[in-house]
């Protein structure tokens, strides 16, 4: 009885969330800190496409800047949003530019992720958006085009 008790209580006691971001939690009347008005995101795989394939995967880390106006709690649950809403968009309008298969366009990454983020968490709450890191799953040749030209090393 005393195991299934301590067990229990061990149990919860480590599966109970931290306790209210104590470190990043702005305090009564202050203004919020830099990081709670970011949203990190890493990890995501968006494809690169050419004629409606997939022919590789780029995975991103970017950073957006946010507006004060919103709560730890909104930009949290917010989150899983931008990032599901960015992957449809990339399989949805290509990211890469036409030629280069390793790495996808600034450009029209990080207007698809403002387009998502004002989604989510409102028009006025999103200050900047920004591509910090991009790395392909492998290192490929482009397609071979269909006049059996001979193919072309992408450097990085």
């Amino acid at each position: 009885m005393r195991r299934i008790l301590l067990l229990t209580v061990a149990f919860l006691l480590f599966s109970h969330p931290p306790l209210a971001f104590a470190a990043g939690e702005k305090k009564e009347g202050g203004a919020p800190s830099e990081a709670d008005l970011r949203i990190d995101l890493s990890g995501i795989g968006l494809p690169v496409m050419k004629d409606g394939r997939v022919v590789n995967f780029v995975f991103i880390r970017a950073r957006i800047q946010l507006n004060p106006g919103l709560t730890k709690a909104d930009i949290e649950t917010r989150e899983p949003f931008i990032r599901e809403g960015l992957v449809r968009s990339a399989y949805r309008t290509p990211l890469n530019s036409g030629t280069d298969y390793m790495a996808l366009d600034p450009k029209k990454f990080e207007a698809a992720l403002m387009r998502e983020a004002k989604t989510a968490l409102g028009a006025n709450k999103v200050r900047s958006v920004e591509l910090r890191d991009q790395k392909p799953q492998k290192r490929i040749y482009p397609p071979q085009s269909q006049t059996g030209a001979r193919r072309e090393v992408i450097n990085p």
